[in-house]
């Protein structure tokens, strides 16, 4: 597993400078994750924050090891207060991971999660949809 750069506190500390300046940097998550901010404003795309993998494969003949140190807690992340937009690609976990997204959600209520229509029923049955205020996004 490669280390972080950058976890937790300064990441959200370099996130924060970078949002203040206004001006304008991308962070990798780690994964196929990203972080984009413009003008004090972010989106966040493909997060995978959780090891719930590991977890789901932890006793089968195919492991899941992280590529990298988890950089920062989602709700941490979340709690930022400038994400506009949150995407998935594809539901595979580490594109749609439940466990990332359903605490930046909570934190963030007003986020747009812009996922692919097929992904709805897979949204569904992660809990996603439990989220009261979350708007869920469809891209077509």
């Amino acid at each position: 597993m490669k280390p972080a750069f950058q976890k937790d506190e300064a990441f959200l500390a370099d996130v924060r400078r970078t949002l203040a300046s206004g001006s304008r940097r991308l962070w990798w998550l780690g994964q196929s994750g990203f972080l984009l901010v413009h003008k004090g404003r972010a989106i966040v795309l493909d997060p995978y924050l959780s090891d719930s993998l590991t977890r789901k494969y932890e006793k089968t003949d195919k492991p899941h090891v992280r590529m990298t140190e988890r950089v920062v807690k989602p709700a941490a992340l979340g709690a930022l207060g400038v994400l506009d937009l949150i995407t998935s690609s594809h539901n595979h976990t580490d594109h749609l991971d439940a466990e990332t997204l359903c605490p930046i959600l909570a934190v963030n209520p007003a986020l747009k999660l812009v996922i692919p229509e097929a992904n709805e029923g897979v949204c569904a049955r992660t809990g996603l949809t439990a989220i009261q205020k979350a708007e869920i996004a469809t891209r077509r």
